[in-house]
């Protein structure tokens, strides 16, 4: 799994699952209690308001088709934005400082890119419904089945990790109940979107967006202002926080990454993979109202993607300079210290609905896409393919609703795990980091035949599991886990390309094929591919991406 989500779920491993974390209990006032209140009724309100368009399966699956791209692009970076990478991310910045930013400016902004650019002409222009249902056209069936199940099988662990920590945080920070903590978020996820379906779930996800921007941003006004801003604030954090590349190199750095893990197994690898093939984010894209609108989605997200480290990981070093006696080591109370000792009781309750809607915003972008692959393709392609339209939109409303008991199951069934986190973590490593080989291959090269996906998923994770096994039997050696399961992405890419390639040469290809819109030498040619609107900016992004790895170099 690539982006700035991976290393949040492995630095929250320690919060909840290995070591001792004290309660820090803080009381929320009468005020506080409103705030979330407004908060979660107006999500609720939303998703009524919405039900009377819900008409047809598309209308709630698909949003129809019909959004702009501001909102989808707030939606896309939302959907990605959840209280685990908001936790996560500040206890790196306390821990490591700038070298977390790479999970930003390697892990999500370049892939962003990519999908905009390169990738979504292909998923759109097609009017694919899910990014597996591709799979089915530019290749077979088998992998297509194969890659619905794999998908289906992370989003629903990944929501139930989502509502798992949420009573885990909660938990500690007022001592909330953590089973009712569970049920009520999961009820509301449920309520708003089974009657409003996608569209609910983007239109609360900007809501959500906004209101985390809001609660976090106060956060480091108030610590950079008590530090004496930003020049009193490097003076007091350790000078290997200062750098992203200083010590990479020779993997001379606390995380012991070196180039190589760095650039091409999170950079490439496994941000490609996350963004461009992860159906979560691009099923945002897809709901746009048009091709140019479906392009700029992920393009306006990584423009937000850009400044988010500071909201994110500054918090932690404002936390490291202010707090460390308090911290005592113990990086991942960064966030929640700040919280405690920076907000007044109004304040608070906004910092806790921010907490509350980031968590939200991950576990409904899941359900949205479990629900979508479920019903378009499983039910539809395998079991009932020539059923009436509303027969899809009642499977649509009945898998919303299992998607939701599912990751209420599965949060229980994590609580058994001391390790799940980066048990979850190492599975996105070698499941998704084939994808990447089979969905460039399959755009770029119109020689990949129907088998070569089939067959390179398969041998990519099997390379995968290999590399790890090998590792955890000390047969390999690496400076951390993190660093291994870089490389082991690397492996399971570089192997899924090599056999698609050995199989596409093998395999007596159909010439008559029709892959019209699916590959880019035949791509669909009633819409603009190089528009210079797109292309603009592409150009202004990687500018201000370079800027950035230059002035925290």
């Amino acid at each position: 799994m690539g982006g700035s989500l991976l290393f949040g779920i492995s630095t929250l491993q320690s919060l909840f699952l290995g070591f001792p974390f004290k309660p820090m209990f803080v009381a929320l006032k009468p005020i506080d209690y409103t705030i979330i209140l407004v908060f979660v009724s107006f999500m609720v309100v939303i998703g009524m308001l919405l039900k009377r368009s819900m008409n047809h399966s598309t209308d709630f699956l698909l949003a129809g088709r019909k959004i702009p791209s501001w909102i989808t692009g707030i939606a896309f970076i939302s959907a990605n934005i959840s209280a685990l990478e908001l936790l996560g991310m500040s206890a790196s910045g306390a821990e490591y400082g700038f070298l977390t930013f790479h999970f930003y400016y390697l892990g999500a902004i370049p892939g962003m890119i990519f999908l905009g650019i390169f990738m979504m002409p292909f998923y759109y222009s097609t009017k694919i419904r899910s990014v597996p249902e591709y799979l089915r056209y530019r290749f077979n069936r088998p992998a297509h089945l194969v890659n619905s199940l794999i998908t289906l099988l992370s989003l629903a662990l990944g929501s139930g990790i989502y509502l798992y920590s949420l009573s885990l945080v909660f938990e500690t920070l007022f001592g909330w109940n953590p089973h009712l903590s569970i049920l009520f978020s999961a009820f509301i996820v449920l309520i708003y979107t089974y009657f409003g379906g996608l569209s609910s779930s983007i239109y609360t996800e900007v809501m959500q967006f906004f209101l985390t921007v809001l609660g976090l941003f106060p956060l480091v006004i108030v610590g950079l202002t008590r530090l004496g801003g930003w020049d009193g604030l490097m003076q007091k954090i350790p000078e290997s926080h200062k750098h992203m590349w200083v010590g990479l190199p020779g993997g001379q750095n606390e995380l012991g990454w070196d180039v190589l893990s760095v650039t091409v197994g999170l950079g490439f690898v496994l941000s490609f993979s996350y963004w461009t093939c992860g159906f979560a984010e691009v099923q945002r894209a897809m709901a746009a109202k048009d091709y140019r609108a479906a392009r700029r989605t992920p393009l306006i997200g990584a423009m937000f993607k850009l400044f988010l480290p500071f909201l994110t990981v500054i918090p932690g070093l404002i936390a490291l300079a202010e707090y460390s006696t308090e911290m005592n080591g113990e990086y991942n109370k960064s966030f929640l210290i700040l919280l405690k000792n920076f907000y007044p009781s109004g304040m608070l309750g906004l910092g806790t609905t921010a907490l509350l809607a980031a968590f939200m915003a991950g576990m409904s972008s899941s359900v949205t896409a479990m629900n979508t692959i479920f019903t378009y393709d499983i039910y539809q392609t395998y079991i009932n393919k020539d059923k009436d339209d509303n027969t899809y939109l009642i499977i649509g409303k009945q898998s919303t609703m299992v998607a939701v008991v599912f990751a209420i199951f599965t949060s229980y069934i994590a609580m058994q795990f001391e390790n799940i986190m980066n048990y979850i973590q190492l599975l996105f490593s070698f499941f998704n980091a084939p994808l990447i080989s089979i969905f460039l291959l399959g755009m770029f090269w119109k020689k990949a035949s129907k088998w070569s996906a089939f067959y390179g998923m398969l041998v990519g994770t099997a390379s995968g599991l290999l590399h790890y096994f090998f590792y955890v039997n000390d047969m390999l050696y690496y400076k951390s886990e993190m660093v291994s399961n870089f490389y082991g992405a690397i492996y399971s890419g570089v192997f899924c390309f090599l056999v698609m390639v050995v199989v596409s040469l093998i395999e007596n290809e159909d010439p008559k094929r029709d892959l019209h819109g699916l590959v880019y030498a035949d791509r669909d040619k009633t819409n603009v591919f190089w528009d210079p609107r797109i292309l603009a900016w592409g150009v202004i992004l990687l500018v201000l991406l370079a800027g950035f790895n230059v002035v925290f170099a």
